[in-house]
């Protein structure tokens, strides 16, 4: 996945949870003065048996009789620094920082060996920022086309089909996933239309699709259309909103991978109708795809919008595949977590 590391940034925050945990470490002490004497008196035994194991005391080296005596004083005090700790409700890793990552102890990187690499965690934090910024739900950030269960999915044979819901979802997933492998910046990428029932899957599919386009570093933009429609009208009623109406309709027109999630919810409106055919038309002319999910049939979506109706939908027909998720795999899902 392509990204930007900031090395100083993250040695400052692994600085940080080294001050964190030493300011915890003096404050524990002031309070339990027995805990800072304990701990003081072992670290000084522990230094003590080092170097005699090593024979920095040349002079006069520790018989092996004086080491094991040393060993079993460190043992000894080590029990009662713990009772102490135990005693004042003190954690054993008082003195360690609390990391957010334990692999990297927030550096942001490890090393495999031979060279450093760029910890898992890093790559997390950047897919977050991603999925914010596409407007991904949250409900969908783990929505993966490898993480898919497409056994929800019955294996009987679908009416007016000879595929079973199974295997028509099976198709139409590998449509999108060949799409995502295949989309290339300012050529034509043929987009989807993704007729299905509620509970179908729709949602979580655009969801795939969103997160494996953050995978090749493609930004995409997310919608629900009766959203943007509450967001275009709230600029109406502000004196002096953080975006206007046209910066709002640019940002969906112009993302390279437009996913409306839900058309058909809004209200009909000729508003609703104009503000669709802006985005429409302006992707379909340079040549911007859109993957769009619906409870609707295109015929039923052309009566919701009867104002410029017919120029929107020829136009998303010759921008898209049109596709029938079937099935209702939401109530399985339910069912299984009730069990469970």
């Amino acid at each position: 996945m392509p990204f930007s590391f900031e090395a100083d940034k993250y040695r400052g925050k692994a600085r940080e949870k080294y001050l964190e945990a030493e300011k915890r470490m003096i404050k524990i002490h002031k309070k339990y003065p027995e805990v800072k004497q304990a701990y003081s008196y072992l670290q000084s035994l522990k230094r003590e048996y080092s170097m005699a194991k090593v024979g920095i005391f040349n002079k006069n080296k520790m018989q092996k009789h004086e080491i094991k005596e040393l060993e079993g004083a460190i043992k000894e005090l080590e029990k009662q620094y713990h009772a102490i700790l135990k005693k004042n409700d003190i954690s054993l890793n008082y003195k360690e920082p609390d990391w957010d990552c334990e692999k990297c102890h927030d550096t942001g990187r490890i090393y495999d060996g031979q060279k450093y690499v760029v910890c898992s965690c890093i790559k997390d934090e950047l897919r977050k920022k991603k999925q914010l910024a596409g407007n991904l739900p949250s409900h969908l950030h783990s929505a993966t086309f490898s993480s898919s269960n497409l056994n929800y999915y019955e294996h009987n044979i679908m009416k007016n089909s000879e595929l079973s819901y199974f295997e028509n979802a099976k198709k139409i997933y590998k449509m999108a996933a060949t799409f995502v492998q295949n989309f290339k910046i300012n050529e034509f990428n043929r987009g989807l239309i993704i007729e299905g029932p509620i509970g179908s899957g729709k949602s979580y599919l655009l969801g795939c699709i969103a997160n494996a386009l953050i995978d090749r570093g493609i930004r995409f933009r997310y919608i629900v259309y009766s959203d943007l429609l509450q967001q275009i009208r709230s600029t109406y009623n502000e004196e002096n909103p953080s975006q206007d109406e046209k910066k709002i309709i640019n940002d969906v027109q112009d993302i390279p991978v437009l996913l409306i999630d839900d058309l058909g919810t809004e209200k009909a409106s000729d508003f609703a109708a104009s503000i669709l055919y802006q985005i429409i038309d302006k992707r379909y002319r340079e040549e911007r795809p859109i993957i769009l999910s619906t409870n609707y049939s295109l015929e039923n979506l052309k009566k919701r919008f009867p104002i410029m109706g017919e120029r929107i939908f020829q136009r998303l027909l010759e921008m898209n595949e049109y596709v029938e998720l079937a099935g209702n795999v939401r109530i399985k899902i339910i069912d299984e977590q009730q069990e469970a």
